[in-house]
């Protein structure tokens, strides 16, 4: 998934021959989207099995999956590994679209009226 590699023993992920570094939990956060891809995942749902919690503060996985994000994603304000999708969870793309070409505004003229 977009150059990354995810050593279950070693405790590492590396991007694109990177390591980066993560925490604990991040590292756990981001080896449950790689067994589970293209699942919708609630935060209950990552809150039981990543954090082993039943209860608690589900701002605690947003919190996480932000952080995760800026360390993955090429751009984290624009996501395309770990989708949000509104009103159900998070899903884990292992073949993200590639980012879409911004617009030249040179290119903006009126062709039809040329």
């Amino acid at each position: 998934a977009a150059g990354l590699i995810l050593d279950p023993a070693a405790r590492r992920v590396t991007k694109d021959g990177v390591e980066l570094a993560l925490t604990l939990r991040e590292f756990d956060l981001l080896a449950f989207f790689l067994r589970h891809p293209g699942q919708v995942c609630d935060r209950e749902r990552l809150m039981r099995e990543v954090w082993g919690w039943d209860f608690g503060d589900l701002s605690t996985v947003t919190v996480h999956v932000r952080r995760l994000r800026g360390k993955i994603e090429d751009d984290a304000a624009n996501p395309r590994l770990i989708q949000t999708v509104w009103g159900a969870g998070y899903r884990f793309d292992t073949h993200p679209t590639p980012a879409a070409p911004a617009t030249d505004p040179t290119r903006t003229a009126d062709r039809d009226h040329a």
